[in-house]
């Protein structure tokens, strides 16, 4: 009998994914779902047995918050200064006041994961937030931390920020600014959830009539894919999981994956240890279909790991797969109680490249015809419709 591996690991939510996501790839969705359910019951019973409770002593602080905070009070005593004689103008001083804040608001929420570590690893606040069981990191950045900067039901920023946290209590002026920051939330769900809702009915209006209809439309086209261009790992594997190739895969003269296999992990760690030539993949961006889609290439189907069925309405999953993330950051500011937080925009450096040069034109009912916006189609068209001797 084989003797039965034990890893002794914490198990949070980012873990918990990846293996869900590797059970999927390696046993498929019914062996999957039983050791889910498993896992399910253990989960109950530890929770009934080994219970936690929350007290006010449980919200431990941060201890350089207040040399951070005194630090930030002399970066904006002395921009004021410069502003009050003229070196610097009105709009940079209210820039850099909301970047002296927020880095600081930003470098305390760094801190408060390594602070629950070192002073008490099994904080009942801790484990609740950093597992993904209840409340998240901005709600605990507030508790222990600080509130920071706070945003108004017009979106703009409120330059007095709120050093104290809730657990410190706050002053009178910064129990005003946030009970004017905490109005947002209030008039976000009431009013911009119509907005998101509007926004996801327009989405599944122009693509409700895409749907695989067939297995393969004969596209000889493909989107180049190469981990030598800068792409993570990370990334790459993303890319790749669950598309279909558009051409053969040699390494050497061996022939490791062929033209309309679907690749899965096993062909990724293939590709990433012999760093193969740049990978084709097949996309819905070079389906020769118009109004519709086949199944290879679109790929696989995320929600069972096999390629998506004939008669998949994927357009209005599409649709709504964007706009419900839409309506879950309007939801968002009403749990963070209008707390300024930045969205950083990442540029992608990820190079890619057409297998074939081809171009297609559309017809469109705001714009002009296809042939109109691509004369080279056309004329081609017309060539072909010519020799096909329907020229009478």
């Amino acid at each position: 009998m084989t003797e039965q591996a034990f890893y002794n690991k914490v198990m949070n939510g980012t873990a918990m994914k990846r293996l869900i996501s590797r059970l999927i790839d390696h046993f498929g969705m019914g062996y999957t779902s039983h050791i889910l359910d498993q896992l399910k019951t253990l989960g109950f019973h530890q929770a009934t047995a080994t219970s936690i409770s929350l007290g006010i002593d449980d919200l431990l602080t941060i201890s350089s918050k207040r040399w951070l905070v005194q630090d930030a009070e002399q970066q904006s005593s002395l921009l004021e200064k410069h502003h009050h004689y003229g070196n610097v103008h009105a709009v940079e001083k209210l820039r850099q006041s909301i970047e002296i804040w927020y880095a600081t608001s930003e470098y305390l929420r760094q801190e408060m994961n390594p602070n629950f570590q070192m002073t008490d690893p099994s904080n009942p606040v801790y484990l609740m937030s950093f597992s993904g069981a209840r409340g998240n990191a901005s709600q605990i950045h507030q508790l222990v931390g600080m509130r920071g900067l706070m945003s108004d039901p017009q979106g703009q920023m409120i330059d007095l920020p709120i050093q104290s946290n809730l657990r410190e209590g706050l002053s009178l002026t910064e129990y005003i600014i946030s009970c004017y920051g905490a109005r947002k939330g209030v008039v976000d769900t009431a009013i911009r959830t119509a907005d998101a809702g509007y926004l996801t009915r327009r989405l599944v209006e122009v693509v409700q009539h895409i749907i695989v209809r067939r297995r393969d439309c004969g596209t000889i086209q493909g989107i180049s894919v190469s981990p030598k261009n800068g792409m993570t790992e990370t990334f790459f594997v993303q890319t790749l999981m669950g598309r279909v190739l558009a051409d053969d895969i040699y390494i050497g003269l061996r022939c490791i994956a062929t033209r309309n296999q679907d690749i899965g992990i096993g062909l990724i760690n293939q590709f990433i240890a012999f760093r193969a030539q740049p990978i084709y993949i097949r996309t819905p961006f070079t389906c020769r279909s118009t109004s519709w889609i086949c199944q290879l290439c679109y790929g696989r189907s995320p929600t069972h790991g096999d390629l998506v069925e004939l008669g998949e309405a994927v357009g209005i999953i599409a649709g709504q797969s964007i706009g419900e993330p839409g309506t879950q950051l309007t939801l968002r500011t009403f749990h963070t109680g209008g707390v300024y937080y930045r969205w950083d925009r990442t540029t992608c450096t990820n190079s890619f490249s057409w297998k074939n040069q081809i171009q297609r034109g559309f017809a469109s009912s705001h714009t002009y015809p296809s042939w109109a916006s691509c004369l080279s189609v056309f004329y081609r068209l017309l060539c072909n419709y010519r020799k096909s001797g329907y020229d009478s």
